[in-house]
């Protein structure tokens, strides 16, 4: 693990990683006040009018669950929880200034995507907010972009690999290049100030045995199992990914963890579809 996380340090080195947008640290700073000001949060929200758009278009996919679209910041603030508010902002915020590609972008919007399918299903996880749920489906896979920079010829292949075979796909990763994505996404978490339970959930979203390993903490335990059973969503819900007997086997060391009912699936598998493509979900940055 630290051979990983060094060789992982190393990668970020020498990349450009982009630092946190000063609203979200003063909407961060406000936030952790005793009494915020939620007239001061709406403010922060709409000074960047693209991040204003990514965060509306985002509140208003499956994560928000109103009737009615949100049509500006005040309306959300008032709406929403304050925490959830955050989470919906960094989300968007890093859904705008991560991509640099058509192929970085398709990586998030995987992200994305899971991140739908995991706000699904935890309607039925009582300690797992929609919006922890997306952020662990959309950071998952971040990672991945930064070992591509490094790695551009053999990195996509090894990505595709994953996809199916989620085990032995990821061990072919961390013995070709010494890391992973999970290592890297792990240390950009604690860069951007992501809650530290989903970042540690993600450290265990290719592990059959992540249920032992977070004994501990039922949290992460479910972040990560809400992460695997998001990621089978979405390839059931995509034709191009051959659902192998390790995929299943993936989302059964899940299933038997959260033990959701049927209609949960289902509901998740509405949401990609419904949501999966819509403008806006992960832009390019510039």
């Amino acid at each position: 693990m630290q051979q990983a996380l060094k060789v992982a340090a190393d990668i970020l080195a020498r990349q450009h990683t982009p630092s946190i947008p000063l609203e979200l640290l003063e909407l961060k700073a406000e936030l952790n006040k005793k009494y915020p000001n939620t007239v001061t949060v709406a403010q922060l929200i709409s000074h960047n009018p693209e991040l204003l758009a990514n965060f509306l278009n985002l509140a208003n996919t499956n994560l928000t669950q109103e009737k009615n679209p949100i049509q500006d910041a005040k309306v959300a603030v008032n709406l929403l929880g304050l925490q959830e508010i955050y989470n919906l902002f960094l989300s968007s915020v890093l859904s705008h200034i991560l991509a640099e590609n058509d192929y970085e972008r398709s990586i998030l919007l995987h992200g994305a995507k899971a991140g739908l399918a995991a706000a699904e299903l935890s309607y039925w996880v009582f300690d797992v907010s929609r919006t922890e749920a997306y952020i662990a489906g959309l950071m998952q896979n971040v990672g991945a972009i930064y070992l591509y920079r490094q790695h551009p010829d053999s990195y996509p292949d090894m990505f595709a690999g994953e996809l199916s075979n989620p085990v032995s796909g990821y061990q072919k990763e961390l013995e070709r290049y010494q890391t992973s994505h999970v290592h890297i996404g792990g240390l950009l978490g604690k860069k951007w100030q992501i809650n530290p339970l989903i970042y540690k959930a993600l450290l265990f979203h290719h592990d059959l045995d992540f249920g032992l390993k977070t004994i501990g903490n039922s949290q992460i335990k479910h972040l990560t199992a809400l992460t695997i059973l998001s990621n089978y969503v979405v390839s059931v819900c995509e034709d191009e990914h051959f659902i192998t007997q390790e995929l299943k086997d993936y989302r059964d060391s899940a299933k038997q963890i959260l033990e959701l009912p049927d209609n949960a699936y289902s509901s998740a598998m509405a949401a990609v579809t419904k949501w999966g493509n819509s403008s806006g979900l992960v832009s390019a940055s510039h």
